[in-house]
Protein backbone atom coordinates (compact mmCIF):
# COMPACT_ATOMS: atom_id res chain seq x y z
CA UNK A 1 0.00 0.00 0.00
CA UNK A 2 1.34 3.42 -0.99
CA UNK A 3 1.85 6.17 1.55
CA UNK A 4 -0.85 8.29 -0.08
CA UNK A 5 -3.38 5.43 0.28
CA UNK A 6 -2.52 4.96 3.92
CA UNK A 7 -2.83 8.70 4.49
CA UNK A 8 -6.23 8.67 2.78
CA UNK A 9 -7.40 5.80 4.99
CA UNK A 10 -6.15 7.64 8.02
CA UNK A 11 -8.07 10.77 7.01
CA UNK A 12 -11.22 8.73 6.57
CA UNK A 13 -10.80 7.21 10.01
CA UNK A 14 -10.28 10.66 11.48
CA UNK A 15 -13.16 12.24 9.60
CA UNK A 16 -15.76 14.03 11.77
CA UNK A 17 -18.27 11.59 13.17
CA UNK A 18 -16.32 8.50 12.09
CA UNK A 19 -14.89 7.87 15.53
CA UNK A 20 -14.98 9.29 18.98
CA UNK A 21 -12.28 11.88 19.79
CA UNK A 22 -10.64 9.51 22.29
CA UNK A 23 -10.45 6.77 19.63
CA UNK A 24 -9.00 9.22 17.13
CA UNK A 25 -6.29 10.22 19.62
CA UNK A 26 -5.40 6.60 20.35
CA UNK A 27 -5.29 5.75 16.66
CA UNK A 28 -3.02 8.70 15.92
CA UNK A 29 -0.77 7.74 18.83
CA UNK A 30 -0.53 4.16 17.54
CA UNK A 31 0.41 5.46 14.10
CA UNK A 32 3.27 7.54 15.45
CA UNK A 33 4.42 4.74 17.75
CA UNK A 34 4.58 2.44 14.72
CA UNK A 35 6.72 4.97 12.86
CA UNK A 36 9.12 5.29 15.80
CA UNK A 37 9.37 1.51 16.09
CA UNK A 38 10.27 1.25 12.41
CA UNK A 39 13.03 3.85 12.89
CA UNK A 40 14.39 1.97 15.90
CA UNK A 41 14.27 -1.34 14.01
CA UNK A 42 16.19 0.20 11.12
CA UNK A 43 18.82 1.58 13.52
CA UNK A 44 19.21 -1.79 15.24
CA UNK A 45 19.56 -3.55 11.89
CA UNK A 46 22.32 -1.12 10.86
CA UNK A 47 24.05 -1.62 14.21
CA UNK A 48 23.79 -5.41 13.83
CA UNK A 49 25.33 -5.16 10.36
CA UNK A 50 28.27 -3.13 11.70
CA UNK A 51 28.82 -5.56 14.58
CA UNK A 52 28.81 -8.50 12.16
CA UNK A 53 31.40 -6.71 10.01
CA UNK A 54 33.57 -6.10 13.09
CA UNK A 55 33.19 -9.72 14.14
CA UNK A 56 34.27 -10.95 10.71
CA UNK A 57 37.24 -8.58 10.82
CA UNK A 58 38.26 -9.80 14.29
CA UNK A 59 37.90 -13.41 13.18
CA UNK A 60 40.11 -12.79 10.15
CA UNK A 61 42.68 -11.05 12.37
CA UNK A 62 42.57 -13.94 14.85
CA UNK A 63 43.11 -16.48 12.06
CA UNK A 64 45.98 -14.47 10.63
CA UNK A 65 47.65 -14.09 14.04
CA UNK A 66 47.14 -17.78 14.75
CA UNK A 67 48.87 -18.66 11.49
CA UNK A 68 51.71 -16.26 12.29
CA UNK A 69 52.05 -17.74 15.76
CA UNK A 70 52.19 -21.25 14.36
CA UNK A 71 54.76 -20.16 11.81
CA UNK A 72 56.81 -18.49 14.54
CA UNK A 73 56.65 -21.60 16.71
CA UNK A 74 57.97 -23.68 13.83
CA UNK A 75 60.65 -21.08 13.16
CA UNK A 76 61.77 -21.05 16.80
CA UNK A 77 61.59 -24.82 17.04
CA UNK A 78 63.97 -25.26 14.15
CA UNK A 79 67.58 -25.46 15.47
CA UNK A 80 68.82 -23.87 12.25
CA UNK A 81 66.64 -20.76 12.52
CA UNK A 82 65.79 -20.47 16.23
CA UNK A 83 68.93 -18.55 17.15
CA UNK A 84 68.21 -16.03 14.41
CA UNK A 85 64.79 -15.41 15.94
CA UNK A 86 66.34 -14.90 19.38
CA UNK A 87 68.74 -12.30 17.97
CA UNK A 88 65.88 -10.63 16.09
CA UNK A 89 63.65 -10.25 19.12
CA UNK A 90 66.52 -9.08 21.31
CA UNK A 91 67.23 -6.42 18.69
CA UNK A 92 63.56 -5.48 18.83
CA UNK A 93 63.83 -5.21 22.60
CA UNK A 94 66.90 -3.00 22.19
CA UNK A 95 64.95 -0.76 19.80
CA UNK A 96 62.00 -0.40 22.19
CA UNK A 97 64.26 0.30 25.17
CA UNK A 98 66.18 2.92 23.19
CA UNK A 99 62.96 4.55 21.96
CA UNK A 100 61.65 4.72 25.52
CA UNK A 101 64.95 6.21 26.67
CA UNK A 102 64.80 8.96 24.03
CA UNK A 103 61.14 9.65 24.88
CA UNK A 104 61.95 10.01 28.60
CA UNK A 105 64.86 12.31 27.84
CA UNK A 106 62.62 14.45 25.62
CA UNK A 107 59.93 14.66 28.32
CA UNK A 108 62.48 15.73 30.92
CA UNK A 109 63.87 18.44 28.65
CA UNK A 110 60.37 19.58 27.76
CA UNK A 111 59.42 19.93 31.43
CA UNK A 112 62.66 21.74 32.24
CA UNK A 113 62.21 24.16 29.34
CA UNK A 114 58.56 24.78 30.26
CA UNK A 115 59.52 25.49 33.89
CA UNK A 116 62.34 27.76 32.75
CA UNK A 117 60.14 29.79 30.39
CA UNK A 118 57.27 29.95 32.87
CA UNK A 119 59.64 31.19 35.57
CA UNK A 120 61.08 33.77 33.15
CA UNK A 121 57.57 34.90 32.23
CA UNK A 122 56.70 35.26 35.92
CA UNK A 123 59.86 37.26 36.62
CA UNK A 124 59.17 39.54 33.65
CA UNK A 125 55.60 40.03 34.84
CA UNK A 126 56.77 40.85 38.36
CA UNK A 127 59.44 43.23 37.06
CA UNK A 128 56.96 45.06 34.86
CA UNK A 129 54.45 45.22 37.69
CA UNK A 130 57.03 46.64 40.10
CA UNK A 131 57.87 49.38 37.61
CA UNK A 132 54.20 50.15 37.07
CA UNK A 133 53.54 50.21 40.84
CA UNK A 134 56.48 52.57 41.34
CA UNK A 135 55.07 54.84 38.62
CA UNK A 136 51.66 54.76 40.33
CA UNK A 137 53.29 55.66 43.66
CA UNK A 138 55.01 58.70 42.11
CA UNK A 139 51.81 59.87 40.45
CA UNK A 140 49.78 59.33 43.64
CA UNK A 141 52.32 61.28 45.74
CA UNK A 142 52.31 64.13 43.23
CA UNK A 143 48.52 64.24 43.01
CA UNK A 144 48.13 63.99 46.81
CA UNK A 145 50.60 66.85 47.33
CA UNK A 146 48.64 69.00 44.92
CA UNK A 147 45.39 68.09 46.65
CA UNK A 148 46.85 68.94 50.10
CA UNK A 149 48.15 72.30 48.85
CA UNK A 150 44.81 73.12 47.26
CA UNK A 151 42.96 72.04 50.41
CA UNK A 152 45.16 74.30 52.52
CA UNK A 153 44.58 77.17 50.11
CA UNK A 154 40.83 76.61 50.34
CA UNK A 155 40.98 76.81 54.14
CA UNK A 156 42.84 80.11 53.93
CA UNK A 157 40.30 81.40 51.46
CA UNK A 158 37.46 80.33 53.77
CA UNK A 159 39.09 82.22 56.67
CA UNK A 160 39.57 85.26 54.49
CA UNK A 161 35.94 85.10 53.39
CA UNK A 162 34.78 84.81 56.99
CA UNK A 163 36.61 88.02 57.89
CA UNK A 164 34.93 90.06 55.18
CA UNK A 165 32.09 91.68 57.11
CA UNK A 166 29.90 94.62 56.16
CA UNK A 167 28.05 95.61 53.07
CA UNK A 168 31.07 97.49 51.68
CA UNK A 169 32.81 94.10 51.13
CA UNK A 170 29.91 92.73 49.11
CA UNK A 171 31.69 92.92 45.73
CA UNK A 172 34.91 91.52 47.12
CA UNK A 173 33.06 88.70 48.89
CA UNK A 174 31.28 87.84 45.65
CA UNK A 175 34.54 87.59 43.69
CA UNK A 176 36.13 85.57 46.49
CA UNK A 177 33.18 83.17 46.58
CA UNK A 178 33.59 82.57 42.86
CA UNK A 179 37.33 81.98 43.30
CA UNK A 180 36.69 79.54 46.13
CA UNK A 181 34.11 77.66 44.04
CA UNK A 182 36.58 77.34 41.14
CA UNK A 183 39.39 76.22 43.44
CA UNK A 184 37.12 73.72 45.16
CA UNK A 185 36.16 72.28 41.79
CA UNK A 186 39.84 71.89 40.89
CA UNK A 187 40.53 70.31 44.28
CA UNK A 188 37.72 67.79 43.77
CA UNK A 189 39.20 66.84 40.40
CA UNK A 190 42.63 66.28 41.96
CA UNK A 191 41.10 64.35 44.88
CA UNK A 192 39.23 62.14 42.41
CA UNK A 193 42.50 61.57 40.53
CA UNK A 194 44.13 60.42 43.79
CA UNK A 195 41.28 57.98 44.41
CA UNK A 196 41.35 56.65 40.85
CA UNK A 197 45.11 56.19 40.92
CA UNK A 198 44.88 54.39 44.26
CA UNK A 199 42.19 52.06 42.91
CA UNK A 200 44.21 51.34 39.77
CA UNK A 201 47.28 50.62 41.87
CA UNK A 202 45.33 48.22 44.10
CA UNK A 203 43.95 46.43 41.04
CA UNK A 204 47.44 46.11 39.56
CA UNK A 205 48.86 44.83 42.86
CA UNK A 206 46.20 42.08 43.06
CA UNK A 207 46.52 41.14 39.38
CA UNK A 208 47.55 37.52 38.81
CA UNK A 209 50.28 36.54 36.32
CA UNK A 210 48.93 35.53 32.90
CA UNK A 211 48.60 31.79 32.18
CA UNK A 212 51.56 30.10 30.56
CA UNK A 213 50.95 29.77 26.82
CA UNK A 214 53.38 26.91 26.34
CA UNK A 215 56.95 26.56 25.19
CA UNK A 216 58.03 29.13 22.63
CA UNK A 217 59.27 28.24 19.16
CA UNK A 218 62.86 28.98 20.19
CA UNK A 219 62.37 26.84 23.29
CA UNK A 220 61.01 23.96 21.22
CA UNK A 221 63.97 24.22 18.89
CA UNK A 222 66.31 24.08 21.88
CA UNK A 223 64.59 20.93 23.15
CA UNK A 224 64.43 19.29 19.73
CA UNK A 225 68.09 19.84 18.85
CA UNK A 226 69.10 18.39 22.23
CA UNK A 227 66.87 15.35 21.67
CA UNK A 228 68.26 14.84 18.16
CA UNK A 229 71.80 15.07 19.54
CA UNK A 230 70.84 12.55 22.23
CA UNK A 231 69.47 10.18 19.59
CA UNK A 232 72.68 10.56 17.60
CA UNK A 233 74.77 9.83 20.65
CA UNK A 234 72.71 6.72 21.36
CA UNK A 235 73.31 5.54 17.79
CA UNK A 236 77.04 6.00 18.33
CA UNK A 237 76.84 4.14 21.65
CA UNK A 238 75.11 1.20 19.94
CA UNK A 239 77.30 1.24 16.82
CA UNK A 240 79.43 -1.65 18.12
CA UNK A 241 78.67 -4.63 15.92
CA UNK A 242 76.21 -2.55 13.90
CA UNK A 243 73.55 -3.05 16.59
CA UNK A 244 71.88 0.31 15.98
CA UNK A 245 71.33 -0.35 12.27
CA UNK A 246 70.33 -3.97 12.85
CA UNK A 247 67.80 -2.88 15.49
CA UNK A 248 66.39 -0.40 12.98
CA UNK A 249 65.97 -3.18 10.40
CA UNK A 250 63.68 -5.10 12.77
CA UNK A 251 61.10 -2.31 12.41
CA UNK A 252 60.75 -2.91 8.67
CA UNK A 253 61.57 -6.61 8.23
CA UNK A 254 59.96 -9.78 9.50
CA UNK A 255 61.74 -12.24 11.73
CA UNK A 256 61.48 -14.89 8.97
CA UNK A 257 63.51 -12.70 6.58
CA UNK A 258 66.51 -12.11 8.83
CA UNK A 259 69.66 -14.20 9.14
CA UNK A 260 72.54 -13.34 11.46
CA UNK A 261 75.22 -15.83 10.47
CA UNK A 262 76.21 -19.05 12.10
CA UNK A 263 75.12 -20.24 15.52
CA UNK A 264 78.39 -18.98 17.01
CA UNK A 265 77.91 -15.57 15.41
CA UNK A 266 74.35 -15.41 16.76
CA UNK A 267 75.65 -16.20 20.25
CA UNK A 268 78.24 -13.45 19.88
CA UNK A 269 75.46 -11.07 18.83
CA UNK A 270 73.43 -11.98 21.89
CA UNK A 271 76.41 -11.22 24.15
CA UNK A 272 76.74 -7.79 22.53
CA UNK A 273 73.01 -7.25 22.90
CA UNK A 274 73.06 -8.13 26.60
CA UNK A 275 75.75 -5.51 27.19
CA UNK A 276 73.93 -2.96 25.02
CA UNK A 277 70.63 -3.48 26.83
CA UNK A 278 72.39 -3.01 30.17
CA UNK A 279 73.74 0.32 28.94
CA UNK A 280 70.40 1.49 27.57
CA UNK A 281 68.42 0.48 30.65
CA UNK A 282 70.90 2.11 33.01
CA UNK A 283 69.11 5.11 34.54
CA UNK A 284 72.38 7.02 34.96
CA UNK A 285 73.10 8.39 31.51
CA UNK A 286 76.61 9.08 30.34
CA UNK A 287 76.02 12.57 28.93
CA UNK A 288 79.68 13.36 28.32
CA UNK A 289 79.98 15.01 24.94
CA UNK A 290 76.25 15.63 24.59
CA UNK A 291 76.58 19.38 25.21
CA UNK A 292 79.22 19.74 22.51
CA UNK A 293 77.19 17.63 20.09
CA UNK A 294 74.06 19.70 20.80
CA UNK A 295 75.88 23.02 20.30
CA UNK A 296 77.39 21.78 17.04
CA UNK A 297 73.95 20.69 15.86
CA UNK A 298 72.37 24.05 16.72
CA UNK A 299 75.10 25.81 14.77
CA UNK A 300 74.21 24.00 11.53
CA UNK A 301 70.49 23.31 11.95
CA UNK A 302 68.23 25.16 9.51
CA UNK A 303 64.46 25.32 9.32
CA UNK A 304 61.94 25.56 6.53
CA UNK A 305 60.21 28.59 8.07
CA UNK A 306 60.26 30.74 11.19
CA UNK A 307 57.40 28.69 12.62
CA UNK A 308 59.03 25.26 12.17
CA UNK A 309 60.60 23.60 15.19
CA UNK A 310 62.13 20.49 13.59
CA UNK A 311 65.33 21.07 11.56
CA UNK A 312 65.57 20.17 7.91
CA UNK A 313 66.88 16.64 7.60
CA UNK A 314 69.76 17.63 5.32
CA UNK A 315 71.04 20.20 7.80
CA UNK A 316 71.88 17.72 10.57
CA UNK A 317 74.09 15.53 8.38
CA UNK A 318 74.82 11.82 8.54
CA UNK A 319 77.00 9.73 10.82
CA UNK A 320 79.25 6.93 9.53
CA UNK A 321 78.41 3.54 10.97
CA UNK A 322 80.57 0.56 11.73
CA UNK A 323 79.89 -2.55 9.67
CA UNK A 324 78.26 -5.54 11.29
CA UNK A 325 80.65 -8.40 12.07
CA UNK A 326 78.57 -10.77 9.94
CA UNK A 327 79.16 -10.75 6.21
CA UNK A 328 76.15 -10.34 3.99
CA UNK A 329 74.06 -8.22 6.38
CA UNK A 330 72.59 -5.05 4.94
CA UNK A 331 73.92 -3.17 7.95
CA UNK A 332 77.43 -3.62 6.61
CA UNK A 333 76.58 -1.64 3.47
CA UNK A 334 75.19 1.42 5.23
CA UNK A 335 77.02 4.57 4.17
CA UNK A 336 75.74 6.57 7.12
CA UNK A 337 72.81 7.30 9.38
CA UNK A 338 70.58 10.37 9.49
CA UNK A 339 68.47 10.00 12.62
CA UNK A 340 65.71 12.20 11.22
CA UNK A 341 65.50 10.59 7.79
CA UNK A 342 65.57 7.08 9.28
CA UNK A 343 63.46 8.08 12.32
CA UNK A 344 65.83 6.40 14.72
CA UNK A 345 64.35 5.47 18.11
CA UNK A 346 60.93 6.77 16.92
CA UNK A 347 62.47 10.22 17.11
CA UNK A 348 59.60 12.15 15.51
CA UNK A 349 57.24 11.02 18.27
CA UNK A 350 59.57 12.56 20.86
CA UNK A 351 60.07 15.91 19.12
CA UNK A 352 57.99 18.99 19.86
CA UNK A 353 56.07 20.11 16.79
Amino acid sequence: MEFSDRLSNLRQLLAPGARAPADDERLLQLYWNRAELKKELSRLQDERHKLLEQLRSHEATFVRHSEQLLQLEEFLGNPETGTHALVYFQLRSLWRASSAKVARFAQQLQQQQADREQRRQHLEFEGTRRQQLADFDRRIITARSRADMMEAQLKLQDVKLDKMRGFWNYARRRRLVEEIANEREQWELVATEVTDLSDDRAALESKQPPPFDGISIDGRRIVNTAVIAYAQQLVVTLSSGGLAVLAKETTTKRVFDMKYGSREECLRFMMLLREALAVVKNEKDDLSGLKERTEALRAVATYRSDADTVPLTDSIGTMPMAAAPVSGLEAGNKAGVNVLVDDYWDLYQALLQ
